[in-house]
C-alpha cells in the first residue's frame, strides 16, 4: 500500500507548481489544491493507476520515475508509451473526456513522490486565479499531451519521427460525438481521418433500407482515411454507439504524413480490416439476440451489470423484495423488467467449441458505468464515484430535480419520496450494491436458485471481451457460481424419514418431532415476507439457496416422520385428516419443485424480452394493434397470406402448447412460419411481399405471449394449493394437539373422578 500525506504534510515540493498547468496559480489556489489533493509515496513496482480506473485527477511526478504503458491496437502485450520523470504530468486524458477512465497503466520504475491534483478543484482554482485565459491555456496543454499519448498507442504512429508526430498534433482537432450521432454518412465527401480516443462506434452500410453493422471501432482504431487521397465519397457510415471522443486530422496534413510513411498507414488499414473480421464474432447469430449488439455501448461501459439467468429464475420476486427490505425507505432499486440477451458462458473457450449458453435478463438496475452520464448532469454534485468505480448518491445533497434520472440512458435511477420531506419531497435512488450489508447485494444473496449475479460483462462474456485485456483467474470466468443441487438432499431426507420406521421412537417422540418439523416449514414460508431472523439470513450469500434446499429436505423428512407416527393409517379423526393434509402439502411441494426446475427453461425459450407478469395480460391486445397497423397499406398478396396462413396460426387454441412442446426458440419458430409462407408463394420475393416478415414476427410474438401467460401461471399456480394444504396442516395439527392433550389429561385424572364421570355417562 502507498502512503498518503494529506493537509498535515509539509508543503508540496516546489517542482509540482512548476508544472505547465499549475504555473501561475495564486496562493489561495495552491492551498485549495493541497487541501483536496494528496502527495503519494510509492515504491518501485507499485501502481499509480491502472487501466479502467476513474480518470478524475492529474498527477505530477515530484521525484523518481513512472512508466506509462498500454496495449497498442492490434498487439497482445503492453508496451511502454513514455516515461515520466521529475516535473512531468500524467493522466491528462481526464481533461478531455468528462468522467472517463484510464486507458493506460502507470507504474513506478523506481521509488517516487507523486502529487495528485483533483481535476475539478484545478479547473475551479485556475478559472478564479487567472480567468478564462489561464484555464484555456491549461486545457490546451493538457489536450495536446493527452493526444500525444493516444497517438503513441496506435499502430501507424509506431516509429514515426518526432517531426511527423508534431505535425499531426498541431493539426489535430478534438471531436465529441453523442450517442446515435453520425461522424459521417455513406456518400459524404471525405475531408478528415479519425482516431478513436474513447468510446465505441459502428461502421454501417445500408442493406434493403436497413442499417447493417460492418465493424465496431474502439480506442486506438484509425478510420476514415482510405477515401482521403482520391477524395472519394464515404463507403460506410460511422455512428457513435455511445458518447465518443475522436481526434480528427485534416486531409491535407494526414495525406502528407501518410505518403512519407506509406508502409505504416497500410499496416493500420490492414489492422482495421482484421479488426472488422475479428469483430464478426460480435454479430448476432443463432445464440445471440440482436439487442446486445444494438446497445453494445451499454455493455462496454458497465462495471457491475446485474444479470438474471432466465433458465433458472423462477420469477418469485425475492430479488426485488430483498432490495426493498435492505433499504430503510422500502423502495426497491431493482425492477425485474428488461431486455434479454443470449450469450456464451464466460467459462467457455473463445473459439466457441463446446460453448454453453445462458439466456440472461438485464433488468433495470444501476450498472455503475465507467462513464456515468448521471454525474455530468447533476447540478449539486450529489452523485459521486469512489476509488473502486462504484457510483453513489449523497441524499443530503440531492434536491430531487430528476436530472440524473433523465440522463441515465437505461432508466436505472428512480425518484422516490424522501423520508424527511422538510427540504425536498423527492430524492434520487438507485442501486448502491447494498453497502453495509455483510452478504453483499441482497438481490444476489436472496435468490433461492442462484440465478442472479453482478458481473463485469467485458470479462465474463466471451462475446464482449476486449482484445488484449488479460484474463483474470478461472474462477471469475463463469457468469454464475456452481449451483448447489437440491434433489439429492430432498431424496436423502425423505428416505431417512421413512427409514425411521425401523426405529422404535414411540408415538409421543415421533409426534413431537413431526410438530417441530412442521413449525420449521411454516417459519420458512413466513420468513420470506416478514422482517426477522430468517429474512436477515436470506440476505447473506449463499444462505438463501441452502434455506431453499433445507425447506425441501425438511418437508421430505417430515413426511417420513408423519408416516411413522401414523403407522401408515389415516383414521376418521383430526389425526387422519392431518395425515392426509400433510401428504397433500408434500405432494404439492414436490410438484412445485419440479415445476421450478422445468418451467423456467421453457419460459425463457418463448420470451423475446422480459416483462412483469402483471403486464402480460395487455400484451395480446397491443400486438393485435400492431398487426392491424402493419397490414394497413400492404399489398393484396400480403393480406391474402395473412388471412390464409398467419391469422389461423395466431388464433390456434393449441398454438401456445405446440410452441412450448416444439422446444423451438422464437427465431426458429419465425423461420418455420416463414417457410410455410414461402411454400404458399413458391419462394416468390419482391415488393409485393413487403411487410410479411414483420407480420410473421408479430403473430409468433402473439402465440409466445399466450404461452408465457400459461407458463407464468404454472410457475405461480402450484403455490395456492401448497399454501392451502400447509394451512390445513397447521389448523389440524392444533386440533390434534388439543385432542391428544385432553385425552392425556383425562387419563391422568384420579380414579374416583373417572368413576363418577363414568356413572354420570350411564
Amino acid at each position: 500500500m502507498h502512503d498518503r500525506v494529506g493537509v498535515s504534510s509539509p508543503p508540496w515540493p516546489e517542482v509540482v507548481w512548476d508544472a505547465p498547468m499549475l504555473r501561475g496559480l495564486d496562493t489561495r489556489a495552491r492551498q485549495e489544491i493541497e487541501a483536496a489533493g494528496s502527495v503519494r509515496v510509492l515504491r518501485a513496482g507499485e501502481v499509480l493507476f491502472e487501466r479502467g480506473d476513474p480518470a478524475d485527477a492529474l498527477h505530477v511526478v515530484a521525484s523518481g520515475a513512472v512508466t506509462l504503458s498500454g496495449v497498442r491496437r492490434g498487439e497482445a502485450e503492453p508496451v511502454v508509451i513514455r516515461r515520466a520523470r521529475r516535473g512531468d504530468v500524467l493522466g491528462e486524458e481526464a481533461t478531455v473526456a468528462a468522467f472517463s477512465t484510464r486507458q493506460l497503466e502507470a507504474r513506478c520504475e523506481e521509488d517516487a513522490l507523486v502529487a495528485e491534483v483533483p481535476l475539478v478543484v484545478l479547473k475551479r482554482a485556475a478559472s478564479r486565479a487567472g480567468g478564462a485565459e489561464l484555464m484555456a491555456k491549461v486545457e490546451r496543454a493538457l489536450r495536446r499531451a493527452a493526444t500525444l499519448d493516444l497517438l503513441r498507442t496506435t499502430s501507424f504512429t509506431r516509429g514515426l519521427p518526432d517531426s511527423d508526430l508534431d505535425e499531426l498534433l498541431d493539426a489535430a482537432r478534438h471531436v465529441h460525438v453523442a450517442r446515435g450521432e453520425h461522424v459521417y454518412r455513406e456518400g459524404d465527401v471525405a475531408t478528415e481521418a479519425f482516431l478513436v480516443a474513447d468510446g465505441l462506434l459502428q461502421a454501417q452500410t445500408t442493406d434493403d433500407g436497413k442499417p447493417r453493422v460492418e465493424a465496431y471501432l474502439g480506442r486506438g482504431d484509425l478510420f476514415g482515411d482510405e477515401e482521403l487521397v482520391e477524395l472519394e465519397p464515404r463507403r460506410v457510415a460511422v455512428v457513435a454507439g455511445g458518447p465518443a471522443w475522436l481526434v480528427a486530422i485534416p486531409r491535407a496534413v494526414f495525406v502528407v504524413v501518410a505518403r512519407r510513411n506509406a508502409g505504416r498507414i497500410d499496416a493500420a488499414r490492414r489492422l482495421l480490416r482484421s479488426s472488422a473480421v475479428a469483430d464478426q464474432r460480435l454479430r448476432p447469430d443463432a445464440q445471440t439476440t440482436a439487442h446486445v449488439f444494438r446497445d453494445l455501448y451499454r455493455m462496454r461501459v458497465a462495471r457491475s451489470l446485474l444479470v438474471i439467468d432466465q433458465d433458472a429464475c423462477i420469477r418469485c420476486g425475492h430479488c426485488a423484495w430483498s432490495c426493498a427490505d435492505v433499504h430503510d425507505d422500502g423502495v426497491s432499486r431493482l425492477v425485474r423488467r428488461g431486455d434479454k440477451i443470449v450469450v456464451r458462458d464466460g467459462s467457455a473457450p473463445d473459439d466457441g467449441t463446446n460453448a454453453s449458453t445462458a439466456p440472461l435478463l438485464v433488468p433495470n438496475s444501476c450498472q455503475h458505468c465507467k462513464n456515468p452520464s448521471c454525474m455530468i448532469d447533476c447540478p449539486t454534485g450529489a452523485i459521486g464515484r469512489d476509488a473502486r468505480g462504484e457510483v453513489f448518491i449523497r441524499e443530503d445533497l440531492c434536491t430531487g430535480c430528476g436530472s440524473c434520472a433523465k440522463a441515465c440512458p437505461w432508466d436505472n435511477i428512480q425518484m422516490a419520496p424522501r423520508r424527511d420531506r422538510a427540504a425536498y419531497p423527492a430524492v434520487a435512488v438507485k442501486c448502491d450494491l447494498c453497502k453495509g450489508n455483510d452478504g453483499g447485494p441482497a438481490c444476489v444473496a436472496s435468490c433461492p436458485t442462484q440465478a442472479i449475479a453482478r458481473i463485469d460483462p467485458n470479462v465474463a462474456l466471451v462475446e464482449l471481451r476486449i482484445p488484449g485485456k488479460p484474463r483474470k483467474s478461472a474462477s471469475t470466468q463463469s457468469i454464475f457460481p456452481p449451483r448447489a443441487p437440491a434433489w439429492p438432499w430432498a431424496l436423502g431426507s425423505g428416505l431417512a424419514g421413512i427409514g425411521l420406521a425401523a426405529v422404535p421412537l414411540g408415538r409421543w417422540t415421533s409426534g413431537v418431532l413431526s410438530g417441530l418439523l412442521v413449525a420449521v416449514l411454516v417459519a420458512y414460508s413466513l420468513g420470506k415476507r416478514v422482517r426477522g431472523p430468517i429474512a436477515r439470513l436470506r440476505g447473506r450469500a449463499p444462505v438463501a439457496r441452502w434455506l431453499y434446499i433445507g425447506h425441501l429436505s425438511v418437508g421430505a423428512f417430515a413426511c417420513g416422520i408423519v408416516a411413522v407416527h401414523a403407522a401408515g393409517r389415516a383414521p376418521s379423526s383430526a389425526a387422519g385428516a392431518l395425515s392426509i393434509a400433510m401428504g397433500l402439502a408434500v405432494i404439492t411441494g414436490a410438484i412445485g419443485a419440479a415445476i421450478s426446475a422445468i418451467v423456467p427453461r421453457a419460459l425463457s425459450r418463448v420470451e423475446r424480452k422480459s416483462v412483469l407478469p402483471e403486464e402480460l395480460a395487455a400484451r395480446p391486445k397491443e400486438i393485435d394493434e400492431k398487426v392491424f397497423a402493419t397490414l394497413s397499406g400492404k399489398s393484396e398478396l400480403v393480406k391474402t397470406l395473412f388471412v390464409k396462413a398467419l391469422r389461423p396460426y395466431r388464433r390456434s387454441a393449441l398454438g401456445p402448447a405446440a410452441l412450448v412442446l416444439s422446444r423451438r426458440t422464437l427465431r426458429d419458430e419465425e423461420k418455420a412460419v416463414r417457410a410455410r409462407i414461402d411454400a404458399l408463394t413458391g419462394g416468390k420475393k419482391g415488393e409485393a411481399l413487403a411487410g410479411i416478415d414483420d407480420l410473421v414476427r408479430l403473430v409468433v410474438e402473439h402465440r409466445a405471449v399466450r404461452a408465457q401467460r400459461a407458463l407464468t401461471w404454472t410457475l405461480r399456480g402450484w403455490i395456492v394449493p401448497h399454501l392451502a394444504a400447509t394451512a390445513a396442516v397447521v389448523v389440524l395439527l392444533a386440533l390434534h394437539v388439543i385432542g391428544v392433550s385432553r385425552s392425556a389429561l383425562a387419563q391422568r385424572a384420579p380414579e374416583p373422578t373417572r368413576a363418577v364421570t363414568s356413572e354420570a355417562r350411564r
